[in-house]
């Protein structure tokens, strides 16, 4: 059978391994952020304490976390060997490149320090004077992965 169309299935959500030229992402997750705090040097964030300050820190913290579906990644489904091949090659790339996790705040992007707790994030937010509670923080969440229970808003 000939037809003129084009079966996209998973991709329509964000899952592919290599970039799609023309695609962009179909939903944004939005959070605000709840609490700013400025810590001491040398203080101890996240499970583990694995982020220490390295100077007077200041901070956000925005109340998504794991359970929410940040940094969740649906595990490849395909594992012919061209995908295999693929796979280990960008998992290479990562080792040269900053993989931490990072937010959109008033159009400016911030990093997330330590690991993510299961229900909030920690925002580093040090050179920045204009955010303030309740400001709108934008999150990468794969569709996927976004919780059940978040309330979605379609326009």
């Amino acid at each position: 059978m000939w037809q003129d169309s084009v079966r996209i299935g998973s991709i329509i959500q964000g899952r592919t391994l290599i970039p799609v030229k023309g695609l962009k992402k179909i939903g944004t997750f939005k959070s605000s952020i709840t609490e700013i705090k400025e810590l001491p040097n040398g203080y101890n964030i996240s499970y583990g304490n694995s982020y220490k300050t390295r100077k007077i820190t200041k901070v956000a913290i925005v109340p998504v976390g794991y359970a929410d579906g940040l940094n969740k990644d649906k595990l490849r489904d395909d594992y012919t060997l061209k995908n295999n091949i693929i796979s280990v090659g960008m998992e290479i790339k990562k080792i040269f490149k900053d993989n931490s996790l990072k937010v959109i705040i008033n159009g400016n992007e911030y990093k997330i320090l330590g690991k993510l707790g299961m229900y909030h994030c920690i925002i580093d937010i040090t050179n920045s004077e204009n955010i303030k509670i309740n400001d709108e923080v934008i999150l990468n969440i794969t569709p996927l992965q976004a919780n059940d229970e978040i309330r979605r808003e379609y326009i």
